[in-house]
């Protein structure tokens, strides 16, 4: 079965996961804790080539060579740049203690505005989503080059040389650039997920009554009840969490693993995906006592709550967001 791509949760500098407020994170609030992950070809949730062929299509376009490729990236530079500026709207002063400068993006962004295009011309048309695409493609592409036209300055560390000059230039564009995204960014990745949840209903109706896609269809459904924590808890501030509402969601989503371990039987790379579906579970049941036993986090786990280490801190969003990512990287290799 040959899998389409798999969108990364994306978590927006000051939107999705609201933890922040709770242990006391810099400035622009809540990090993005994935990287983008490899281009597999692995389609929303595991699934089929079939289930609404055009849609599904579309889906792919945007999510392997937009979503995936970029929005993480942009996002990364924009925190980057931010976490070394004491006021954000001010920008540089040449006063800094620590000049971090930004990321650099490895690509000029063509290949997504052209994915953009080609999904245009494929039906059904869905003229909210292409709406919202064309704002990201244009987006992408100012960000872009903002990004690329200062990034040399500061990685080369001129700002040593003219006091800041033209970093105090270059600040406005820049940061209404990275805004700019951000909204953009918001946007298309919402749209992307309704677009998701489509291609995943039409694959559990293509494989329901089908004995021999049982393992097909217990991809889809662990995809699926996956993403149902995840959003969940994304979309929850922390200490708003409900165990009453998250243990049923878990409970479901343990039911779906154990039989797509019975359905997996002695798949080669099956045993990839099945072992990421048993993480995200542990990582969920982590998050679910923690909450209900009102354990609260060490000074060291405030520190890398937020941060790159994020994911190491047992019982929280940053771990599971994590191991939820594993998944999908694992999905496209779980044929």
């Amino acid at each position: 079965m040959k899998h389409r791509q798999e969108r990364l949760i994306t978590l927006s500098i000051c939107a999705s996961l609201v933890f922040a407020s709770v242990l006391g994170c810099k400035m622009l609030g809540k990090r993005n804790l994935n990287r983008p992950s490899s281009s597999s070809d692995n389609n929303p949730y595991g699934g089929s080539d079939k289930a609404g062929d055009g849609l599904s299509q579309k889906t792919n376009l945007y999510i392997k060579e937009c979503v995936n490729r970029y929005s993480n990236s942009v996002m990364d530079s924009y925190q980057r740049y931010a976490s070394w500026l004491k006021d954000i709207e001010r920008g540089p002063t040449g006063k800094e203690g620590i000049v971090y400068g930004l990321y650099d993006i490895n690509s000029d962004g063509q290949d997504c505005i052209d994915a953009i295009k080609k999904a245009k011309g494929i039906n059904p048309e869905l003229p909210e989503a292409e709406a919202s695409a064309d704002k990201y493609a244009s987006a992408l592409k100012e960000a872009i080059k903002q990004i690329k036209a200062i990034y040399p300055y500061y990685n080369h560390e001129d700002y040593k040389d003219d006091g800041f000059q033209r970093g105090k230039e270059a600040h406005p564009a820049l940061l209404a650039a990275f805004r700019n995204f951000e909204q953009a960014n918001k946007s298309f990745n919402a749209q992307v997920d309704k677009l998701e949840d489509q291609v995943a209903q039409k694959n559990l109706e293509e494989f329901k009554d089908d004995p021999s896609r049982k393992y097909d269809y217990a991809v889809v459904d662990t995809g699926i009840k996956a993403k149902k924590i995840m959003k969940f808890v994304s979309r929850t501030e922390y200490l708003q969490i409900s165990v009453e509402q998250l243990q049923p969601m878990i409970e479901d989503f343990e039911k779906s693993v154990n039989e797509l371990k019975s359905a997996a039987g002695k798949r080669p790379l099956g045993s990839l995906y099945v072992s990421s579906c048993d993480d995200f579970l542990k990582a969920a049941k982590e998050l679910m006592r923690r909450v209900r036993d009102k354990k609260p986090f060490t000074g060291i786990e405030r520190s890398w709550v937020g941060t790159s280490s994020g994911w190491m801190v047992e019982g929280s969003p940053d771990k599971l967001l994590h191991q939820y990512n594993e998944m999908v990287s694992r999905r496209g290799m779980s044929g």
